[in-house]
């Protein structure tokens, strides 16, 4: 047993159970290694007449659930399309025709083999259409299939763009692309153990969604370093009546086989899993989000057509309204990323109108009378200025002492906060929530700690009215053109 996975199984009991003491090293191991986890399923139910199957979709009271699943396909053709819904209609094997006449349409299933698509029933014995032949109402989004996907297998994820820097994983999310649908029958329906060859840099698993339709056998086992998972679909229904779709999910590097299919039709949905910013994020370049749909973009950007309106160009600061820990180790890469609300709003407008926009640090409460012993002068050129870090980083720890003949708590904190005093910047709102950003030592009757707090904030850089940018935009052909081009369309 690792020293890590001791450290995981070790009680202040005494180990007078060897049994107990093998499962719970066996459970710590588990927990100790990402690796563990290495694939995901479930199961949503079929409900034929759910018009309000969403109701409850933030709650824990009402689980998902899919109405039946319709697929609808292009006959060779290309005359005419087909329709088949599953669970079918009808029971029993006059149900099974629309199966045979979707079969009748499909094409042999290759598979890759050192580079090229490769035709061997011996190997894959299955039917398949690709994603452009077929279409249906199915979507793993709406059912939170995505969701759980994301929770559980993103996270062991390395990172995924080697051609950029790091990206915190809070916000990467998961696109799943309709691949093929797949269909193996009786008596040989098969696929032998494989690994996939990913689509892309950004695919790191799939997904295998299984229709509700009657058949035998067709195990999905998956594999992944000495440990093995497997996926038996074939007697999930308890009653006539009580259907359901199923699912797994697994990493790309994942062994992974179809094992004979006995009696009937297996029929799946495959999906690409790709690792992505999350979709629709307003900070997108360009935005998921219509800007000009928004207030605040008529705003600025009328006053930036405007002479008046900072014509040797200015500054502007937003104090943040949500609270981020925007100190810790993981500032850089959570923010401007993970801004809510109004925050992301107005980083989102400027960031596409004028681009000079970032996330800073300010402290604003250096001339409370709490500091009175820095002898602060209200005639000195800072007083009542912002401290303004150049930018966001973590807590900073100084030796300093203020009030001891050496220097004052506003000179430590500058000089030791990467910061400079600011009275040029046109604020908007009021500090919010504040964060520790630097601690230090004070000499009063006796020695002690003093910390100061920031709040996190946007600044803007305005462009003087003559500039390139601004003219851009005044003549239609700036960062937004496609939404300025929408607006002046309504």
């Amino acid at each position: 047993m690792s020293s890590s996975e001791a450290g995981l199984a070790h009680s202040s009991a005494e180990d007078d159970n060897p049994e107990e003491t093998f499962f719970l090293s066996k459970i710590g191991g588990a927990v100790s290694s990402h690796k563990s986890v290495f694939c995901c399923g479930g199961s949503t139910p079929i409900v034929a007449d759910d018009d309000s199957r969403f109701d409850c979709g933030t709650t824990d009271k009402k689980q998902l659930t899919s109405p039946p699943v319709i697929l609808r396909w292009d006959l060779p053709s290309g005359k005419a399309i087909r329709k088949l819904t599953l669970p079918p209609i009808v029971k029993g094997e006059e149900g099974q025709t629309a199966i045979k006449e979707l079969l009748q349409d499909c094409s042999p299933a290759t598979f890759g083999k050192n580079g090229e698509e490769v035709l061997d029933e011996a190997y894959r014995k299955a039917a398949k259409l690709d994603s452009s032949q077929f279409s249906t109402n199915f979507n793993p989004h709406d059912v939170g299939i995505i969701d759980v996907i994301t929770q559980t297998l993103l996270p062991g994820i390395a990172k995924p763009f080697p051609d950029t820097e790091s990206i915190w994983e809070e916000h990467l999310g998961v696109i799943a692309e309709l691949y093929k649908l797949n269909i193996y029958s009786a008596p040989s329906g098969k696929f032998r153990p494989h690994v996939d060859t990913p689509r892309g840099a950004t695919q790191f698993g799939s997904l295998v969604v299984c229709l509700p339709n009657p058949h035998q056998g067709g195990q999905l086992r998956v594999a992944h370093h000495g440990l093995e998972m497997e996926w038996d679909w074939s007697n999930k229904r308890k009653t006539e009546d009580d259907e359901s779709i199923e699912w797994a999910a697994f990493y790309s590097d994942c062994e992974h086989e179809v094992k004979e299919v006995t009696s009937g039709h297996r029929v799946t949905l495959t999906y690409n899993l790709y690792v992505h910013e999350r979709v629709g994020g307003i900070m997108r370049d360009p935005p998921t989000l219509d800007l000009s749909s928004m207030v605040l973009y008529h705003r600025v950007k009328e006053a930036l057509a405007s002479p008046a309106f900072m014509k040797d160009g200015g500054t502007l600061g937003f104090y943040c309204r949500h609270a981020y820990a925007h100190t810790n180790d993981y500032h850089n890469e959570r923010l401007p990323m993970a801004l809510k609300g109004l925050d992301a709003v107005f980083y989102a407008t400027f960031y596409h109108l004028v681009h000079s926009v970032g996330m800073h640090a300010v402290m604003d409460d250096l001339n409370d009378e709490q500091y009175s012993f820095s002898e602060v002068d209200s005639n000195d050129e800072d007083y009542d200025a912002e401290l303004v870090a150049t930018g966001l980083h973590g807590i900073q720890i100084s030796d300093e002492g203020g009030d001891d003949g050496s220097a004052s708590v506003r000179e430590i904190v500058k000089d030791a906060w990467r910061s400079k005093w600011r009275k040029d910047i046109h604020w908007f709102g009021e500090p919010g929530h504040q964060e520790i950003a630097i601690v230090h030592l004070a000499y009063g009757n006796q020695p002690s700690i003093v910390w100061h707090y920031s709040s996190a904030a946007i600044l803007v850089t305005i462009p003087g009215f003559n500039s390139k940018v601004r003219k851009e935009l005044r003549e239609g052909r700036g960062p937004c053109q496609e939404t300025a081009g929408q607006e002046k369309a309504a």
